[in-house]
């Protein structure tokens, strides 16, 4: 199954912008001005398009949870902070990914052809226009 992020974890805090070492990101999608900050490009396999299609990566997420969830219940749960952290960031995906992915799909993306084509131009120009305004 296609992601929907890069799931880059964080080597570090950053407590001005409120993220945790090891937060992922998704956290882009909660700290609003989302669709004024990102300049995505959707590969052609991500199924965001159709709502039939979106729910797979609904269930995904569900069924990531479940698993671990049911092996967690069977050890000791004293000294599995991390592994319950994991369980809490399946809980924040599977809040989030409908909203991300609905935002996506209503972005005017280019397909990752198109840019190619134009060596990114278009995204280079987007981000160099964003950049100017700050």
């Amino acid at each position: 199954m296609t992601t929907l992020y890069q799931p880059v974890s964080l080597t570090q805090n950053i407590p001005e912008y409120n993220l945790e070492k090891g937060d992922t990101a998704i956290l882009i999608a909660k700290n609003g001005d989302f669709y004024d900050r990102i300049f995505p490009v959707v590969l052609g396999d991500a199924k965001i398009y159709d709502d039939l299609e979106r729910l797979d990566y609904l269930q995904h997420w569900e069924q990531e949870k479940a698993k671990l969830q049911e092996k967690y219940k069977k050890i000791d749960l004293a000294n599995s902070s991390k592994i319950m952290e994991t369980l809490n960031l399946y809980d924040e995906i599977r809040r989030n990914i409908d909203n991300l992915t609905d935002t996506l799909k209503n972005m005017n993306t280019l397909t990752i052809t198109m840019h190619k084509e134009s060596d990114f131009e278009e995204i280079i120009k987007a981000v160099e226009t964003r950049l100017n305004e700050d």
